[in-house]
């Protein structure tokens, strides 16, 4: 391939991330806070603080301790509305009630689903001090607050993938997976009834790409995808390509990551080069080796996600969530 079709495939392969624009702030990237939560073992990793500090890094006024303490006092409450020697069955029960129905428990403020805006481009809404204070929420932050408070409870629940989804994945006291909707009053949900709403090829399926239950460190690897998200936003291409970095070493079947990866490629590609040279042959010979490289990874992660069986959503799948949403409004 020529150079002027890596330029070319730079322009025609940018991202799918809708989210609004936000202005940089150019701060250093430091992402040892979070390098050291994902390089504990599985069992001492807890996502609560994880979440917060992944979400103070984009928001740096929150209190990581007073959030932490927020979260406590709902599991304690939680607690409180349950019966002696409480079986899972008890506790599920309890964290949909708190969640999902108004009572005294929740200040008779229950959690929905915001349908102001139902595809999540708004990225303040995936924060989790957002949710909890709003109530509305979507399908990033529901299921993590989910398995946040479940995994606080004792309940065997992580995350899984769907395409531009998170789901609950319950593990039952008999070993059986079960999936849980926490966009909709966390209630049971077949694997087949995501592969039709949520189209997504046996391919992926196969890899391990969607509907696969997550340890702790791919969870918090998912969770990290936000920043990456802010960082498009704030056209930092640079820290999305840092903070996808990190992501692949921990999730490394993360097409998502891959995807927002070559997106950010590319659009250093155009901002460095395309727009300031009319042709590659015009690019000083110092910086050829840097263009090569971005473009060479704007193609290759697009492909690596479409190895794994990755396919960009279409604008008829976007319009038929939108519909389903409606009708549940």
């Amino acid at each position: 391939m020529t150079l002027i079709k890596l330029i070319c495939k730079a322009f025609l392969l940018i991202c799918l991330c809708s989210c609004g624009l936000a202005f940089a702030d150019n701060a250093p990237l430091d992402l040892k806070p979070l390098r050291s939560i994902l390089q504990l073992p599985d069992n001492k990793i807890d996502l609560a603080r994880a979440k917060l500090v992944i979400d103070k890094t984009i928001d740096p006024s929150i209190d990581i301790r007073v959030n932490l303490k927020t979260i406590d006092s709902m599991v304690s409450t939680i607690r409180s509305m349950l019966p002696a020697n409480a079986t899972d069955e008890d506790k599920l029960n309890a964290l949909r009630t708190y969640i999902y129905y108004a009572g005294s428990w929740n200040s008779n403020r229950a959690y929905n689903y915001d349908f102001d805006d139902p595809l999540g481009t708004r990225l303040g809404t995936k924060l989790l001090i957002n949710y909890i204070a709003s109530r509305k929420g979507n399908c990033v932050s529901m299921p993590l607050l989910f398995i946040i408070l479940g995994q606080r409870l004792g309940l065997d629940v992580t995350a899984a993938n769907a395409p531009q989804h998170i789901l609950v994945k319950y593990r039952d006291p008999s070993g059986n997976l079960i999936n849980i909707e926490a966009t909709s009053g966390a209630k049971p949900a077949r694997d087949i009834w995501y592969r039709q709403n949520n189209p997504m090829t046996d391919q992926a399926i196969a890899n391990g790409v969607y509907l696969r239950a997550l340890s702790k460190k791919e969870t918090v690897a998912t969770m990290t995808f936000t920043l990456a998200e802010h960082y498009m936003d704030t056209q930092e291409y640079e820290k999305v390509i840092d903070v996808t970095d990190l992501v692949l070493e921990y999730a490394p079947k993360s097409v998502d990551a891959m995807v927002l990866k070559g997106t950010a490629s590319g659009r250093l590609v155009k901002e460095r080069y395309v727009s300031k040279y009319p042709t590659p042959n015009l690019i000083p010979l110092e910086q050829r080796a840097a263009f090569e490289s971005l473009a060479h990874n704007n193609q290759y992660w697009f492909q690596q996600a479409e190895t794994l069986g990755w396919r960009e959503p279409s604008q008829a799948d976007d319009e038929s969530y939108l519909q389903r949403v409606g009708k549940h409004q």
